[in-house]
């Protein structure tokens, strides 16, 4: 949407006029959202992206954490892996990140894909580390998140997390990180003692190369068993040393909102973010939320080296 058509509205009247599907799911007013989806005759409609965050409803409302407003959504339609058009983020990132394990363990059983990874390579654990949500986190460990996959900058959750600071989190990450890597090894050295029993010669063929007098009979042929060593290599540390920068993340408002302050902010919006068409000076604290796009795929900067036991 151009400024031109939006000069002299606040950004109330914008989400009003031009997006109120996303408004509904914002203030999780049910009866407001049911009535918009009966009148919706295009299935489009459900996947227009807004003019602040490029988000579609679902996205808002797992966002905001209105639970109902996200099952009527998919109930008319709306894809539970629909990704934006900018950042490639499926509702379970916003969820993620938006500190909401009760929208995110039900997208995940509606068919969320919980390691989904993002324009930057991230997955929802990455997105519920940079928040610090360490109920988002359990949620999706429970659910068989991988807590070992890495960004496109090559950081994993715990990383990330330790990056900004949350320390329980990181430490969380690390261990599951761990016990994903011991019952992956487990289940190799299984697959590898399968495999070589399989090759094993039968006892059958055993008895046959015996004698009536259980005398082994001389063999002409060669005998060709395949027995390969096993080199017991260490195991290979998940976690590199890196040199981290932690980003400071604002404190909330008590209503999902992290207003623009002294801490640098303008300038990193400027830096991931295009202009958009609000005034950062508006003074309506619901959609001043630009900041938590941007804050999802900020990458970290090194500086301390850092290692997980």
């Amino acid at each position: 949407m151009s400024a031109g058509v939006e000069s002299g509205f606040s950004s109330e009247e914008v989400l009003s006029v031009r997006f109120p599907l996303h408004r509904a799911c914002r203030d999780g007013d049910v009866g407001a959202l049911a009535a918009l989806l009966q009148r919706a005759t295009d299935a489009a409609e459900l996947a227009v992206e807004d003019s602040f965050y490029g988000w579609p409803p679902l996205h808002w409302a797992a966002h905001f954490g209105k639970l109902e407003c996200v099952v009527r959504l998919v109930q008319v339609g709306c894809g539970i892996n629909l990704v934006t058009t900018r950042f490639a983020q499926t509702p379970a990132h916003i969820a993620a990140f938006g500190g909401h394990p009760e929208c995110l363990l039900w997208l995940l059983r509606a068919g969320a894909d919980i390691n989904r990874q993002d324009y930057v390579g991230e997955t929802p654990i990455h997105k519920a580390a940079r928040a610090g949500s360490i109920e988002c986190i359990n949620t999706l460990l429970m659910q068989g998140a991988k807590a070992d996959l890495r960004n496109a900058s090559g950081l994993t959750a715990a990383d990330l997390a330790h990056a900004q600071g949350f320390q329980e989190c990181a430490q969380l990450l690390s261990n599951a990180q761990n016990q994903q890597l011991t019952q992956l090894n487990r289940a190799s050295t299984l697959a590898l003692g399968r495999s070589l029993l399989n090759r094993a010669p039968s006892r059958k063929r055993s008895l046959d190369c015996m004698e009536s007098d259980h005398i082994k009979k001389a063999r002409t042929d060669t005998l060709e068993f395949p027995i390969k060593m096993i080199n017991g290599s260490g195991k290979e540390d998940l976690m590199e040393a890196m040199h981290m920068e932690p980003f400071p993340v604002p404190a909330s408002d008590g209503n999902g909102a992290f207003p623009f302050g002294p801490n640098g902010c303008e300038s990193l919006l400027e830096q991931d973010m295009e202009p958009g068409p609000m005034d950062s000076s508006s003074s309506a604290p619901k959609e001043l939320e630009i900041f938590t796009v941007a804050s999802m795929q900020i990458p970290c900067r090194c500086t301390n080296s850092y290692a997980y036991l």
